[in-house]
């Protein structure tokens, strides 16, 4: 049994969920999740990257390269289901699906950009029992 309101560390979902990248170049903005919050079995979310310097926010990244990759680290597993990126019509978006969070408990998605810049950020969602 997984109770999320006992976990700490955990990103909390709100609609535009944004985190600097570890390398200071992309900010990394969850624009939508389906299921919104992020919940157990498939997810669809859509993701805006966006250039950075210094620590403000600059325009929109299209055509980059990027993975995404869920792991829960308390039992040190991914899902066996790959995410596939696909960009949108809309500048700096891309739709990642499925994000396979399979099992109750603590899931980071890295999403790692390797192209035009390397930046990388992680998600990290509790999914409730």
């Amino acid at each position: 049994m997984v109770d999320c309101s006992t976990v700490m560390g955990a990103d909390t979902f709100t609609t535009d969920l944004h985190h600097a990248g570890t390398a200071g170049m992309i900010n990394f903005k969850m624009t939508s999740a389906t299921p919104a919050p992020p919940a157990r079995d498939d997810n669809t979310w859509i993701i805006e990257l966006d250039s950075m310097a210094s620590g403000v926010v600059g325009n929109p990244i299209a055509g980059a390269t990027m993975t995404a990759t869920p792991f829960m680290p308390s039992h040190q597993h991914g899902t066996p289901k790959q995410v596939v990126i696909t960009p949108m019509s809309t500048a700096g978006q891309y739709q990642l699906a499925p994000v396979n969070m399979w099992m109750p408990g603590v899931w980071e998605t890295t999403i790692k950009v390797t192209s035009p810049q390397t930046d990388s950020a992680v998600f990290r969602f509790c999914i409730p029992s």
